[in-house]
């Protein structure tokens, strides 16, 4: 199961001045292009994972959730799971979470060089354990624990059909709750629902996206909400 690092504060990342090589060095013959402008609302309509330094060693940036309405998707170039190599010239290798959204915050227009993701696994070993403690509406003192089975975590993207007995699990964690600046995780998996009856969600697994909405800074109220009103079928980007 996929465990993520509490994220940085702005102010304690390095510059984006910082010196990093200026050109990919993946195979170009299977790197791809992209200009995008942002929309209205200022937006690309993507949401990013991975960046140096999280406790699974040094991940790659991937792109974990497209909104289906903005730039991005409707450039019909990107997919969930790319691999983004650079932003406007320079590259990711090196950059943390935070730079890489301040890069593609700080510009109405970006160029983006991508190559496409498999199944997309972020390299490093898994935690064992998220600290206890966490807290969601249902229970509290929660220990998570993950077998180490050696294998990377890999994104992948799960459809629930709601059910009479609804989506069938709970979350834990989200932005601004007493231990910090939480991603939503998997809690429980309850032994009716939509999630045990597709049978691919396990207790642990971060949740990105809903439905192509980023969780990202997202409260534990505000994902519980988002996950309530959606409709019978929800898709959820997972990083598990």
């Amino acid at each position: 199961m996929y465990i993520h690092a509490l994220r940085k504060r702005q102010s304690d990342c390095p510059p984006l001045t910082a010196k990093l090589p200026r050109a990919p060095s993946e195979d170009t013959s299977h790197i791809r292009v992209v200009e995008l402008e942002q929309d209205a609302a200022g937006s690309f309509g993507l949401s990013v994972a991975g960046g140096l330094g999280s406790p699974l060693g040094d991940a790659p940036v991937i792109i974990a959730s497209l909104n289906p309405t903005g730039p991005a998707a409707r450039s019909g170039k990107l997919r969930v799971g790319d691999k983004i190599l650079s932003i406007n010239g320079v590259v990711t290798d090196g950059m943390d979470h935070n730079q890489v959204v301040a890069a593609l915050r700080g510009s109405s227009s970006v160029t983006l060089h991508v190559t496409q993701g498999e199944a997309v696994s972020i390299t490093g070993q898994r935690s064992r354990q998220v600290s206890a403690d966490m807290t969601d509406t249902v229970l509290k003192d929660v220990n998570i624990e993950l077998e180490e089975d050696g294998q990377p975590p890999q994104y992948k993207t799960i459809t629930l059909h709601r059910g009479p007995e609804g989506l069938g699990f709970s979350i834990v964690g989200g932005h601004g709750s007493p231990h910090g600046d939480l991603p939503i995780y998997v809690k429980t998996v309850f032994g009716k629902g939509a999630a045990a009856d597709e049978g691919t969600l396990a207790r642990g697994d971060q949740i990105l996206s809903v439905n192509g909405k980023s969780l990202e800074g997202f409260t534990h109220e505000e994902a519980v909400n988002i996950l309530k009103n959606t409709h019978r079928v929800v898709t959820l980007g997972i990083l598990s």
